[in-house]
Order: structure tokens, then sequence, then C-alpha cells
């Protein structure tokens, strides 16, 4: 049963992982929705983290390189899939 709350999107982009000052490496999306992302070949590198920055690669359009915070939700041999976490400005 499909558990997502937006379509998934077949997307390849390049995107780096982090957990605050460490990077795990470079890896490219296979999908995204509204909801979450998920990311190929990272699943060993991240071993047991739960919470993750998602780094997109630089647009050369922009300023800035964009980033998202995300709850790792579902692993798999060939991945692992993401829900972005929403902060509230309170």
């Amino acid at each position: 049963m499909e558990q997502r709350y937006g379509n998934r999107q077949s997307v390849r982009e390049h995107v780096e992982l982090w957990d605050g000052e460490r990077k795990y490496g470079e890896f490219e999306t296979a999908n995204i929705s509204s909801s979450g992302i998920f990311i190929e070949g990272c699943q060993r590198e991240i071993g047991s983290q739960r919470c993750l920055t998602i780094k997109f690669a630089k647009n050369p359009n922009l300023s800035y390189q964009s980033s998202r915070s995300a709850l790792v939700v579902h692993r798999s041999r060939t991945g692992v899939g993401l829900m972005w976490i929403h902060h509230n400005n309170m």
C-alpha cells in the first residue's frame, strides 16, 4: 500500500548527505515528492543514522546551495527513503 502524501516524480539529481559537519558522500536521487526523497547507493555509508541533511547540487543561477533536513523512513538494498522534516518557526 502506498503511504506517501505526494506523487513521486523520477528525478536524477546529485546530492550530498550530511550529519552536522560530517559528510557521508555524494549520491544520486531516484525520485522525489512533496513528502520525501529516495537516494540510491547510500545505505551502507549512513549506517543507522536517522536524521540527515540533504544538500542539493549547486545551481549556477543561485548564490546559495539548497538543503533540507529529512528522517530515514525506509532502507533497501538499492538505497534509502527519507521524509522531509518541516521546521516550525516558533
